[in-house]
């Protein structure tokens, strides 16, 4: 079995408009981005969507019991509205994300969060310059403004803006639906890479905090990892997914 590693999606969106939607929020406050130890510099955001709707909340949490809507700054910025309307999907956080020139954000994974499990976090440069270097497991993405590109971001990758300028991403997490599927299959994706799926095994209390876990993300494929671990547990036995 194999998963995606990342693949461009067959979108293309119009530069000089993400950029204008972007200079109408150059006097709202960026906030640091909550995860510190990940990164060196200025690593910022600014939430277009977020839990309740709330302008000061850029934290993706795994509380699926309080839904996510749009932002005052969504509403400011038209273009990028007309972006998420391409996505036909339940759209969960919805943030800009910007790099300041000079920052590195470390190496690390996002537990979880790929298609396969459910979940898709797509990524649409705004203003990013050669100089600026995406790594995902090992291996350096070209990301160009205007492109959509899902990436696997339960592999290991890292971020060194290497260049003179600002990089800024729009960043969607989506919940994976048919529609989303069909994209992912499409024949007009040109740009795809494929790994096998590692062969993980966990120990009984890790089944049982995954499980939690899965049952707070509520999707339904988080619902169905759940199930099997816990068919495992009832049978003492398949340790390996």
């Amino acid at each position: 079995m194999t998963i995606v590693k990342y693949l461009k999606l067959p979108f293309l969106f119009d530069v000089e408009r993400l950029q204008s939607d972007v200079r109408a929020l150059q006097e709202t406050a960026w906030q640091l981005h909550y995860q510190k130890l990940h990164y060196q510099g200025n690593w910022t955001a600014l939430p277009l969507r977020s839990q309740g709707g709330d302008a000061r909340n850029i934290i993706v949490s795994p509380d699926s019991t309080r839904p996510y809507h749009d932002t005052v700054f969504l509403s400011a910025t038209p273009y990028f509205r007309e972006v998420l309307s391409h996505f036909q999907c339940p759209q969960r956080a919805v943030r800009l994300m910007k790099l300041a020139s000079g920052a590195i954000i470390k190496q690390h994974t996002d537990a979880d969060l790929h298609f396969e499990q459910g979940e898709a976090r797509l990524h649409i440069p705004i203003a990013t310059h050669p100089g600026v270097e995406f790594w995902v497991d090992r291996e350096r993405l070209p990301l160009a403004e205007g492109e959509c590109w899902y990436i696997n971001f339960n592999l290991p990758h890292s971020v060194r803006n290497n260049s003179p300028v600002d990089r800024i991403h729009l960043v969607v997490d989506v919940t994976v639906n048919d529609w989303i599927r069909e994209v992912f299959r499409s024949p007009a994706i040109e740009v795809r890479k494929e790994i096998p799926q590692p062969l993980v095994t966990y120990d009984e209390r890790t089944k049982r905090e995954m499980i939690l876990r899965f049952r707070a993300m509520n999707t339904p494929t988080a619902n169905g990892m759940a199930d099997e671990f816990e068919a495992q547990l009832a049978g003492g036995s398949g340790n390996a997914v």
